[in-house]
């Protein structure tokens, strides 16, 4: 079977493209290679209908190669030159949706031939095509590029003329800013997640020329990224209102795709804000999801993150919207990949039985849940000691503990340094459960060794129960 780089390749050709593509390799232009046509032909015929894998390589050489012996070499190298029409093919739809990527191509070759007039025709069209992009980063880009080609014009027919290089320099002003602060706010983000240190020696320069240039600010761009690396480092809570502002603002023309990324940096600020006890940033990280929902900003190919789907229920329950939250499970459970959609769903589903104390339904929903999502799986036997505990089963409780700190054991490699924040609960677990109650010193001295420890899971249950 065939399992390399052109078979990916071709498998991830959608209907329109392996139309075009065959339009592509029977056109003598782009295509004087009879190999081409005939392996791709062999491709497109081996996998019609119900055909999901191609048949053997030797069957497919002696389709390309009829009368000839088997030669490997002979075989990579069609396959290698196929790659090239297909990768040109997808270049060529690329331009065919930019048509203003094209025009910036051929621009210089109008101007080197002195074709003024097609030059001139040009600049309007892309000028309005420019007009009907997001003004994201990518929108100065083309700007400054289609500018200092509109540069280049005039200076080749006259020189010292009136020209536009002050568009020219508006236009790369505002792309590197809003590039550099882009950048900065994902080496924060990621950051605060993976410890990774970044160079940001040259970021105070250029935040101390932001705060004293207010034209710059008032850019919608820019305001959104700078107010978002204000609040994911030592921002105040005027940085982040301000961020809710830039997000919220109707002059912010952005793609969909930059939203949502910064929608979420402004949800892992709250996030951020509440692992430090500022339980108030729960309404405000639960307002922000649902505008996301409600403009779908969180929705990506049809699809909504498991991750999302699981943090906005875990803030709907902190919020006590029960109702809400038991309809958003239901309704956006068709949103979840396939393959995680009813484990999440009963899941969650369970998490909202859980902290309604309806244990009975709880625990069917547990035992639903697929053992091939391994965080899922740790979820939800956390759940299951939690009810274990409160329902006073103690026998179900300590096999519980037992065969979960076996798989912890056994998980070391994949869950990494949470293996030991799993393992401590585990531990006081075991110890609330020969705590005496009654015993206020102990109590108080348990409660403050759980406190002053940052790597519990559950710690926030933990404190509580005692």
């Amino acid at each position: 079977m065939i399992d390399n780089k052109l078979y990916k390749l071709f498998s991830s050709l959608d209907g329109l493209e392996k139309r075009a593509m065959t339009k592509l390799v029977n056109s003598p232009f782009f295509n004087q290679n009879s190999t081409n046509n005939l392996l791709w032909g062999w491709l497109v015929a081996s996998t019609k209908g119900r055909n999901k894998q191609l048949p053997s390589v030797e069957i497919g050489f002696g389709q390309v190669f009829p009368e000839e012996k088997f030669d490997g070499l002979k075989w990579r190298h069609a396959q290698s030159q196929l790659i090239s029409l297909i990768e040109r093919m997808l270049s060529e739809r690329a331009y065919v949706h930019r048509p203003l990527l094209a025009d910036l191509e051929l621009a210089p070759i109008f101007r080197e031939k002195k074709l003024a007039q097609s030059l001139s025709h040009l600049f309007l069209r892309a000028e309005k095509d420019l007009s009907k992009l997001p003004k994201d980063r990518t929108f100065y880009h083309l700007e400054y590029q289609l500018e200092l080609e509109k540069f280049k014009s005039i200076e080749s027919k006259e020189r010292g003329a009136k020209n536009n290089l002050a568009k020219v320099s508006g236009a790369l002003d505002i792309y590197l800013i809003a590039s550099k602060l882009r950048i900065a706010c994902m080496q924060e983000s990621h950051r605060a997640v993976y410890n990774a240190d970044y160079d940001a020696s040259f970021l105070p320069l250029l935040l101390e020329y932001i705060q004293s240039n207010s034209i710059i600010i008032e850019n919608p761009v820019i305001a959104l990224y700078y107010y978002c690396y204000q609040s994911l480092t030592a921002g105040t809570e005027s940085d982040f209102q301000s961020l809710r502002n830039a997000l919220a603002n109707k002059e912010l023309l952005i793609s969909i795709d930059e939203r949502r990324e910064f929608l979420l940096l402004a949800i892992n600020y709250c996030i951020k804000q509440l692992n430090s006890g500022q339980e108030r940033y729960i309404r405000e990280a639960f307002d922000l999801y649902q505008t996301g929902l409600a403009t779908e900003t969180l929705i990506s190919d049809g699809q909504l993150s498991r991750y999302a789907y699981k943090n906005i229920v875990a803030l709907g329950l902190k919020l006590k919207e029960f109702d809400w939250v038991e309809n958003f499970i239901h309704k956006y459970a068709t949103l979840i990949a396939a393959a995680h959609r009813e484990s999440n769903r009963n899941y969650n589903l369970a998490r909202l039985y859980f902290t309604k104390k309806e244990f009975k339904k709880a625990m069917p929903m547990l035992a639903q849940i697929d053992d091939s999502d391994l965080l899922l799986n740790l979820d939800s036997r956390v759940m299951l000691l939690k009810m274990y505990f409160e329902t006073g089963e103690i026998d179900a409780l300590d096999n519980l503990l037992t065969s979960f700190r076996i798989l912890l054991l056994r998980k070391k490699k994949v869950i990494g340094y949470h293996q030991q924040h799993y393992l401590n609960m585990l531990r006081y677990i075991r110890k609330m459960i020969k705590l005496n109650r009654y015993d206020r010193q102990a109590v108080a001295s348990f409660k403050k060794e759980v406190a002053a420890n940052p790597g519990v899971i559950e710690k926030e249950w933990i404190l509580e129960t005692v």
